[in-house]
């Protein structure tokens, strides 16, 4: 009985080491990953501990924001948006996902009239889908000013 008591608590400690391995690993890659993204930054009103978020705006007024992964997850991502115009908080923005590979994946959402698109695009500025086509080549301008600036942000290839 004593053996198996030893055994069963040997079992459960292990596994409380390897949670409390697992989450500093998760928390120390998190930090090293996202903290160089927006240092100086003012964090966001949604930021918790477990989930940071910061937000910067630039002398032309485009608004930049990080999210750093939840929980256990490793994709944060980074986002500039238009100079709102009109009081009208909601513009055009640009998303970027960096990878834990080091591929960075990118998104618009575009809007046009009362609808949103929320569409993929390549690092050059292209449509991922050809469905997106249309809708980028008509919003290229817009994407091409806000991928230049991304990638002046945050030295993205």
């Amino acid at each position: 009985m004593k053996t198996r008591n030893h055994t069963m608590l040997k079992a459960v400690l292990g596994l409380v080491v390897l949670f409390l391995l697992i989450n500093a690993g998760w928390f120390g890659w998190r930090m090293v990953k996202y903290d160089s993204y927006c240092r100086g930054w003012k964090k966001n009103p949604f930021a918790t501990w477990i989930v940071p978020r910061y937000v910067y705006v630039d002398e032309d007024g485009y608004d930049y924001g990080v999210k750093y992964p939840d929980y256990l997850t490793f994709t944060g991502n980074m986002s500039v948006g238009l100079p709102s115009a009109d009081d009208n908080p909601f513009t055009d923005f640009l998303v970027v996902w960096p990878k834990v590979s080091g591929r960075v994946e990118y998104g618009v959402s575009l809007t046009k009239g009362s609808q949103v698109y929320q569409v993929y695009i390549n690092a050059d500025g292209t449509a991922v889908y050809p469905e997106d086509i249309k809708m980028v080549e008509e919003y290229q301008d817009t994407i091409n000013d806000l991928l230049s600036r991304a990638k002046r942000m945050w030295d993205l290839d």
